[in-house]
């Protein structure tokens, strides 16, 4: 099978002339593969994989829906290293673009509109260093079986590396304090459990990837209303936390003037755009949030909900019903003037609510290290939905550390159940 360049854009129009053009460069050496999303994208580069096909080049957009482009081209270049990238984009900040160097192969940034010269020479040098690069590993594997044919032979370590290696050890156990005395105070901050189980019977799964998150659970009890909000913030670890930090803060701000699922949203947006780039003049960061936020009114049994990109799931009558979101998250986006929706459910007795971030679904794991996937998600949840919450929060943490076996975990993870 020849090998593939892959597209990848949401409009349809750019993704029709990059491909004619590329024709023209390469005409029948490659066979051009085309996605509209990130997570259409990785379908592909999946079954290429599978399969065994090269892919020398990905060309991809920035701001697309769900996933961004430097996410798609890390997620890539960690699943086959030696494949070119190419930014192809008319939104994309310093921030992403550093990412997508240190973390992609990212060969070259071309903002939108491109001129067809200058694709057709990066393209050409991409994919000419593509095969020069898979020469050279196989030099270097040859060279390595050699060095460590010599590393053999070495019996001593010089005074120098050993005070080097002390002083490393010391400044990552300096690091390692200080994440680990933020972690009490992020802990502090999430809403205890004690006081989470007095408001309303729930279970909070909430397992960090690394020792602080960048996930967070919140909930308030307001006159009538009882607000209860899981987001996951962009990144992970110490910048994960410092965004989720400033999401409850500015949570706990806007319910004094805002009782409206959406009317919240909408405000946290606002400030979270406001905030981060208040000193920014050259260009806008776009770190966010995805969120799903409930508010209940215990007077007239009814639970208003928004959401930005994460859903609500409803288990009624043993049947599950989603709550869809709106697609655009908290931050700086193509429909960051767009209004957050919202819809009001009338709560029954035994209806059971859940809302999560995306880390329990998109853990690579299983017999074919795939993703879990929101349908088993779903299909999890409605199995085990007749327990009481503390056994389909043990029931949930076993199923992921068998799905995962030993598998690393990718992202923060937090679900949360609750009935009223």
């Amino acid at each position: 099978m020849k090998p593939i360049i892959l597209c990848v854009d949401d409009e349809q129009i750019v993704l029709t002339s990059l491909k004619a053009q590329l024709r023209r460069i390469f005409n029948t050496e490659f066979d051009i593969e085309v996605a509209e999303s990130g997570d259409e994208a990785i379908e592909i580069i999946e079954e290429l994989l599978e399969e065994g096909v090269e892919f020398p080049l990905i060309i991809s957009d920035q701001i697309m829906p769900g996933m961004s482009g430097d996410e798609l081209l890390v997620y890539a270049h960690e699943n086959s290293s030696e494949t070119f990238s190419i930014m192809l984009t008319g939104q994309a900040d310093a921030n992403a673009i550093g990412r997508a160097v240190n973390n992609a192969n990212l060969y070259r940034y071309i903002s939108k509109p491109w001129n067809e010269t200058d694709l057709q020479m990066t393209v050409k040098e991409a994919v000419k260093g593509f095969w020069q690069a898979k020469k050279i590993k196989e030099q270097n594997l040859e060279l390595k079986k050699y060095n460590e044919h010599l590393e053999e032979l070495v019996t001593e370590r010089t005074h120098e590396v050993i005070k080097q290696k002390e002083i490393i050890e010391k400044k990552n156990n300096d690091i390692l304090a200080s994440i680990n005395y933020a972690t009490r105070i992020q802990k502090a901050i999430l809403p205890q459990k004690k006081y989470f189980k007095k408001i309303v019977d729930n279970f909070v799964l909430y397992l960090p990837k690394d020792i602080v998150s960048g996930d967070f659970f919140w909930l308030k009890e307001k006159e009538d209303k009882i607000y209860i909000v899981a987001a996951d913030c962009t990144g992970h670890g110490v910048p994960g936390a410092f965004m989720s930090m400033l999401g409850i803060s500015f949570l706990n701000e806007i319910i004094k003037t805002s009782d409206k699922p959406d009317s919240i949203l909408n405000l946290l947006r606002d400030r979270v755009i406001t905030t981060l780039n208040a000193t920014n003049e050259d260009m806008q960061v776009q770190d966010g949030m995805d969120i799903a936020l409930s508010v209940y009114d215990k007077k007239n049994k009814t639970l208003e909900f928004s959401g930005a990109y994460n859903p609500l799931l409803i288990v009624r009558d043993n049947e599950m019903t989603v709550i869809k979101a709106d697609r655009m998250p908290i931050g700086v986006h193509i429909k960051d003037k767009n209004e957050f929706t919202s819809q009001k459910i009338d709560v029954k007795p035994n209806d059971k609510f859940y809302m999560f971030s995306d880390g329990y679904i998109d853990q690579f794991g299983g017999e074919k290290d795939k993703r879990f996937k929101m349908k088993n998600f779903r299909n999890l949840i409605l199995k085990i939905h007749k327990e009481n919450f503390d056994k389909q929060k043990e029931l949930l943490i076993r199923h992921f550390e068998d799905w995962r076996g030993d598998k690393n975990q990718l992202d923060d993870i937090v679900i949360i159940g609750f009935s009223f």
